[in-house]
Parts: C-alpha cells; sequence; structure tokens
C-alpha cells in the first residue's frame, strides 16, 4: 500500500525544474502582480525578470522582490526578443516559462497548465490562448507570449531571437513548427492582459509598431516575393482601422 505514493514523490523529484522569465517594458501597473503569482507556483523554481529599459517606475516596484527573485536591468530598451533572449541566458534551469508582464488576472493554476505538459514530456512547447466566455475562441494563440518550452531546444537560436523583437513568437512557432506543439486555453471571466489604451498614452503608436514588427518577421518566413505587397497592405489596413493618415503611421514607424 505505501509503495504507490512512494513511486509518485519520487517521480515529481525526477522533473525538470523551471525557470519563469518575464521581459517587461513601462509595466509598473501590473509587473507586481505577475511576479506574486511565480512566487505563489508550486512549478516555477526560478523567477527571473528582465526589465528593459523601463522608463516608469518598473524597476522600483521589482525593488521589493530583489531577494526572491533575479533582476536583470537593461540600461537601454532593446525589444521583447533582446529580453527574451538574455534572461534564457541566465536561466539555471532546463525548463522555460515565458509570461508578459502586463497579466492582471493570472493565477497559479494557469501557469501549471502550461508548465505540466513539459515537465512530463507530453509536449515540447506549450503556448497559452486567452479566451473568455465572451471570446471563447481566440484566434491570435499563435501570438500568445505565454509559453513554456525547453531550454535545450532555443539554445541554437537565441542570437536569432535576441534581434527578433515583437517578432518573438513568430521565430518561435517556426523553430518548433515540426516539434509537438500544445495549445493551453487559460480560462479567466475577465481580460487576463490589460489593454493597452488603458496602460500607455502612446498606445496608438506602440500598437502599429509592434504588428509591424510581426508582421515583417511573419513575412520573411513565409513568401520574400510579396513582402512590399503585404507592408504596403498592411499600412492601409492599419489607417483604415484607427482612422489615421498613412502619413502618420510611417512617422510611428521611424520613431526610435
Amino acid at each position: 500500500m505505501l509503495s504507490s505514493p512512494v513511486l509518485y514523490y519520487h517521480s515529481l523529484a525526477m522533473e525538470p525544474k523551471v525557470s519563469c522569465i518575464i521581459p517587461a517594458y513601462n509595466e509598473e501597473k501590473t509587473i507586481s502582480r505577475v511576479v506574486k503569482t511565480c512566487l505563489k507556483t508550486a512549478e516555477v523554481n526560478e523567477v527571473i525578470v528582465v526589465n528593459d529599459g523601463s522608463r516608469d517606475g518598473t524597476k522600483e516596484k521589482l525593488e521589493k522582490f530583489k531577494n526572491k527573485i533575479k533582476i536583470i536591468n537593461l540600461p537601454k530598451n532593446k525589444g521583447k526578443g533582446y529580453a527574451v533572449a538574455q534572461g534564457a541566458k541566465g536561466a539555471k534551469y532546463p525548463v522555460l516559462l515565458f509570461l508578459d508582464a502586463d497579466l492582471t488576472k493570472i493565477k497559479p493554476h494557469h501557469l501549471f497548465s502550461l508548465i505540466n505538459p513539459i515537465i512530463r514530456n507530453k509536449a515540447d512547447m506549450a503556448i497559452g490562448s486567452l479566451p473568455t466566455f465572451r471570446r471563447p475562441n481566440y484566434p491570435l494563440w499563435l501570438f500568445s507570449g505565454q509559453r513554456c518550452l525547453r531550454k535545450e531546444l532555443i539554445a541554437s537560436h537565441l542570437k536569432e531571437i535576441s534581434q527578433s523583437g515583437y517578432g518573438l513568437e513568430v521565430i518561435l512557432n517556426e523553430i518548433f513548427k515540426k516539434k509537438r506543439i500544445i495549445v493551453i486555453p487559460l480560462i479567466s471571466h475577465k481580460y487576463l492582459h490589460i489593454q493597452k489604451k488603458y496602460k500607455q498614452n502612446d498606445w496608438l503608436s506602440c500598437y502599429i509598431r509592434e504588428t509591424w514588427e510581426v508582421t515583417q518577421k511573419t513575412i520573411k518566413i513565409k513568401s520574400k516575393s510579396y513582402r512590399q505587397k503585404i507592408k504596403t497592405q498592411l499600412i492601409e489596413n492599419l489607417a483604415s482601422y484607427f482612422r489615421v493618415s498613412i502619413q502618420k503611421i510611417k512617422t510611428y514607424l521611424q520613431e526610435e
């Protein structure tokens, strides 16, 4: 009768440990909540926050966790891909959990659902989809920043990842396209993400640049022959959607 629990606890001890990497740029409103959730999650063994040159109070918010987590402060904003690559290089453990810093309602059970398939070797990458009861079919899971994977599978791609900017998820999708991917719905009755328009004064320009980077990475991987055509169409569609001039969008894209 005693053999079963003994074997169970032995198997748990043999499971690989997890480093959680959180890239953060001007996320003073939400970063504390995300870190607290990670610290409450038993399956997370290390938390690394990469403060990507934030100009708000993100650095100060992280100070209160300095004895519990690893903090990497980049002097200048280098982009999401670069921040994640730095976190991956500094991670101690073989399983990496990537989380966005603007998650407002994330809970330990959400993180467990991402981690479990990887530490049990049921998948090579788990991607968190963010449906709600109002929007059960979340169409943008391909670009979700909530992911868990084995470090060894991206070790040779860290240079490419560091140069990916907001196209990080596109690069990861390409790296894992022939591997085992599982999509996990992170169920919540409220949005887990805080919307950009509620956290950034310049949310429009940030959204446009982010969309542009993702599109560029997708085009580069999928089809070089249609690159210019798709870029032009994207700018026209964004201008129509936001009802701003094409010249204004071009100005946003040229900003540093």
